[in-house]
């Protein structure tokens, strides 16, 4: 027994409505379910600062993965020298709650980590 399909006539050209097929209604799934998994598990999302990062240096790996993304680059002023320049309080509360352009990151750091991003402040030069 043949399959019938359904057929409409728009300006005089016979279109078929047939069938989606089953390979492709599978693919439509497999990458509809990688995205949403890729949505909830994207690089980066889930990277964990090692637990035995030296204290040390902490400041100084904050201040570079953080701050130079736009303090060197020109979209920010230097910052070189700022310790000279702003009071120790004024530095951690633009770190903490932002100022024109740069955003709040305090909610990034603890209170610890801020300080030890103004102790490298203090030699950047």
């Amino acid at each position: 027994m043949k399959k019938e399909h359904k057929e409409d006539i728009v300006s005089d050209i016979k279109i078929e409505h047939n069938k989606v097929p089953k390979l492709l209604v599978a693919v439509f799934y497999v990458v509809a379910i990688w995205a949403i998994g890729y949505a909830i598990f994207m690089p980066g999302k889930l990277a964990v600062e090692p637990a035995a990062a030296p204290q040390d240096n902490k400041g100084e790996i904050i201040f570079e993965g953080t701050c130079l993304n736009c303090h060197a680059t020109g979209a920010a002023p230097d910052l070189s020298g700022v310790t000279d320049r702003m009071p120790e309080e004024d530095i951690k509360n633009v770190i903490k709650k932002g100022r024109n352009t740069m955003p709040a990151i305090g909610h990034l750091y603890t209170e610890k980590e801020i300080d030890l991003v103004y102790e490298y402040l203090k030699d950047y030069r």
